[in-house]
């Protein structure tokens, strides 16, 4: 009855709390128990991720096989780690690594003969005998001894840890190395640009347990009274994903059939703790670990196959308040529908194509946080969120501080309340790309892009400048204006709305303040507005907004009952105003601003100005780079075929006979 009264307290938690990233919050929590271990760790290596030890350098990994001895009531480590690599230098004289100093290191062999290495605190130096040279492939075994470190030197803990859980009562060690802690529980190079083409991990256990790994389990080898889980992967995999996690367990197996697989299926391989899977308490786990199913099936949609789809996906059971996302075998320590999405996305976004350094991690959570946002979208009978509901809390998250950005420099990946927040890595990320699917305008084009980059980046990194010139070039738009002012830049547009209707002319202002305008002082953004008129349907329309005030003036039949800013939730935004002004069409527009009309915005072929004076005006389009494409002198009104122009944005200047600006407008050509 304990049991079943832990584990209602947890669902109630997970209840309370589903709109939070549990990702984060482990994340974070974690790291702040000692930013001091880590800032003393960082002697050993660039918190870029890229290694900053030239000796390290030196070689390009291919293979790591981890042979290794672990119990799952304690953090003590042996065996020996295998690596195969080849020289990318003209010549190498020593192999470089990296092993946590609290393990004691027996040997190095380098290619079959035993040397003599030189040790600095972590850094371990192994002489390679007669210089291996350049583009030969070599191999070395390092065999070692010891406890894992404690105390949170990790950027979220400790990289190996031995544990009971609080809900099911279960003994378990499991590694946890993002982003700079596989070194403490295994011989290794803490580079992300260098990928291991594949890997083994072969764990030696207790025969009361098993060892859930990365890739395929190949076998299990009787070894005395002890097993042999191992465990082999033939995929591309980063350092800090390669992964053990050891307990009582039982497994659980489902399988998928995404729409690419009509004659196979995936395996979905699950370790439960022993004693949970036949208890009554854990019918809930059960229906939200039954709905990865679907789930999978639904991202391989959006995203392409699954990757690793001929291997595994599954999850290991480990007693943490989160998830982490190794590669082909999350580990966490509940199942929710959130948390199952997100770190299933993590397996294209963090896995399949990872961060090419910390500071660009919006590759890995930005779009693992708006997988759950698009499993709300396409699965709303089984997450139990509306889409709706999830991208509104996400703003609301967002807005609860006037500041903040995407872009983190290197420094900020040692502070975990930056690199893991949940406002900004993981909401305002997952924002970001919601505004760039908006700005996109087709999800015919969205989709095959992300698809595209997956392919593009598979096996490998990628920075934010490579994803946001992949979209740039697959979308023919350009983003670099986006990009500074919702990834680099800060805060959030307001808007105050004012609107009025006279003989079917619909009038309508929009005045725009920054929530932080010392660095963005105007957001240069397309906003909808839904008109609801009596006896009509509502109609959405979609204007641009590239100056502090804009007035815009739409022919509409209909009395027009009230209007609404971003229905839809598209951009981070707050509405100070939304009120009727009879004056407006008359009075206030008038003194704002001639009556001149640009548009549709956005537009792929035609473009209308209208000057409602009908008067005389010269016309001037600009693109981008500051070419102007057309100039012309029109009268009351003239339409423009712009559908040979490049895609992109477009200045279009109006001005009278006397050469006075009366409208500067920002067109969007898609």
């Amino acid at each position: 009855m304990k049991k079943l009264l832990l584990f209602f307290a947890m669902t109630s938690y997970i209840a309370i709390h589903a709109q939070n990233h549990y990702c984060a919050d482990h994340k974070a929590q974690r790291f702040n128990k000692t930013l001091a271990v880590k800032q003393s760790a960082n002697k050993l290596g660039s918190t870029q991720g890229t290694s900053s030890i030239p000796l390290e350098n030196k070689y390009d990994l291919k293979f790591y096989h981890l042979n290794v001895n672990v119990e799952r009531t304690t953090n003590y480590i042996s065996g020996n780690v295998l690596s195969k690599a080849k020289v990318i230098v003209a010549a190498m004289d020593s192999f470089a690594f990296v092993l946590h100093q609290n393990y004691t290191i027996d040997s190095v062999y380098v290619n079959g003969v035993k040397r003599n290495f030189v040790r600095r605190d972590s850094l371990i130096n192994a002489s390679a005998g007669t210089p291996v040279l350049q583009n030969q492939l070599f191999d070395a075994v390092v065999y070692y001894k010891g406890f894992s470190p404690t105390g949170g030197g990790a950027a979220i803990g400790d990289g190996y840890t031995a544990g009971t859980s609080g809900s099911w009562g279960n003994q378990v060690s499991w590694s946890l190395s993002e982003s700079l802690c596989a070194y403490h529980w295994f011989p290794c190079k803490q580079d992300l640009r260098d990928k291991i083409d594949s890997s083994w991990v072969f764990a030696t256990t207790d025969s009361a347990n098993m060892v859930g790994s990365n890739g395929l389990l190949k076998n299990v080898v009787t070894v005395g009274n002890k097993k042999r889980y191992e465990w082999k992967s033939s995929n591309p995999i980063d350092y800090y994903l390669i992964s053990v996690a050891t307990a009582k367990y039982k497994p659980y197996i489902l399988y998928a059939k995404p729409m690419y697989l009509p004659n196979d299926s995936i395996l979905i391989q699950n370790f439960i703790y022993d004693n949970a899977i036949n208890n009554s308490a854990w019918a809930g786990q059960k229906t939200a670990l039954n709905k990865i199913v679907p789930t999978i099936e639904l991202e391989s949609k959006l995203y392409g196959m699954y990757p690793f789809y001929k291997e595994k996906y599954g999850h290991c059971m480990a007693p943490f308040g989160g998830g982490m996302e190794h590669q082909t075998m999350t580990s966490l320590g509940f199942f929710d529908f959130e948390i199952d999405a997100h770190e299933l996305g993590h397996q294209w976004w963090g896995d399949n194509v990872t961060c090419a350094a910390w500071k660009d991690i919006f590759i890995n959570e930005g779009w693992a946080s708006y997988t759950e946002y698009l499993c709300d979208q396409y699965l709303p009978a089984i997450s139990g969120t509306s889409a709706t509901t999830k991208m509104l809390n996400v703003h609301n998250n967002v807005m609860s501080q006037i500041g903040g950005s995407c872009y983190f420099t290197n420094a900020d990946t040692m502070n975990a309340n930056v690199i893991f927040s949940s406002r900004l890595t993981y909401d305002k990320g997952s924002a970001l790309i919601h505004t760039m699917r908006y700005v996109i305008n087709n999800d015919s084009v969205f989709f095959p892009a992300i698809r595209a980059f997956q392919n593009t980046y598979k096996g490998s990194t990628a920075s934010v400048i490579d994803f946001k010139n992949f979209m740039q070039t697959f979308s023919g738009l350009n983003f670099a204006q986006f990009f500074n002012q919702w990834y680099y830049g800060e805060g959030y547009p307001t808007f105050a709305v004012s609107w009025n209707q006279s003989n079917n002319i619909f009038y309508l202002k929009s005045s725009q303040t920054t929530s932080k305008p010392s660095s963005i002082p105007l957001f240069m953004t397309s906003v909808d507005y839904r008109i609801s008129r009596s006896a009509k349907p509502d109609t959405i329309v979609r204007l641009y907004h590239g100056q502090s005030i804009e007035n815009y003036t739409l022919a509409l039949t209909g009395t027009v009952t009230s209007i609404g800013v971003d229905p839809n939730n598209w951009i981070l935004n707050k509405v100070s105003t939304n009120t009727k002004d009879i004056n407006l069409s008359t009075g206030e527009l008038e003194a704002d601003a001639p009556l001149v009309f640009v548009g549709p915005n956005p537009t792929s072929d035609a473009l209308n100005i209208y000057l409602y004076k009908n008067d005389q005006a010269s016309v001037e389009i600009i693109d981008i780079t500051g070419k102007t494409v057309l100039q012309h002198n029109i009268n009351s009104h003239a339409e423009f075929d712009i559908s040979k122009y490049a895609n992109g944005i477009y200045t279009v200047t109006v001005k009278n006979k006397q050469g006075e600006v009366l409208k500067t407008s920002k067109v969007v050509k898609n």
